[in-house]
């Protein structure tokens, strides 16, 4: 199967599919793409170092979708605001109706993977902004739990 069948399919489900069937497959999307990518690899490093990868991203801009990233004040919730962009970043949105459950289930269970490995422990992720929901930029909400 190709990269455009692929994309054929989500659209499809997306379009067609009831809520809990685009949650169950796009949600598991968002975790093969953090597993099979070896994120954890990538996050390992910094689990002990957040300042580490927070400056990664405010002082070293080594992201090319993250602008910022701060904590609240209670350090409860971290922001991700991202980089204004034309086109969203996955692959599986360059297509004439990208599927929306790519930014609802696919890239939150994908950042909760990130944020959870990073901080090793459960956190929420929440769609502030986002691309393909007619925003300039993709940002989240990332509440600690």
């Amino acid at each position: 199967m190709n990269h455009q069948q692929v994309k054929n399919i989500l659209s499809y489900i997306d379009q067609t599919q009831p809520e809990d069937v685009k949650r169950d497959v796009f949600n598991q999307l968002g975790y093969e793409c953090f597993y099979t990518r070896k994120m954890v690899e990538w996050i390992a490093p910094y689990q002990d170092n957040i300042q580490a990868f927070l400056d990664r991203v405010n002082i070293e801009d080594k992201s090319p979708y993250w602008k910022q990233l701060a904590f609240n004040e209670d350090a409860s919730i971290l922001y991700l605001t991202g980089k204004k962009r034309s086109e969203c970043a996955c692959t599986f949105a360059a297509c004439e109706q990208p599927p929306l459950s790519l930014c609802q289930y696919c890239c939150k269970t994908f950042q909760e993977n990130i944020f959870s490995t990073l901080f090793r422990r459960k956190v929420e992720v929440e769609i502030t902004e986002s691309i393909l929901l007619g925003g300039e930029r993709c940002s989240t909400a990332i509440h600690l739990l």
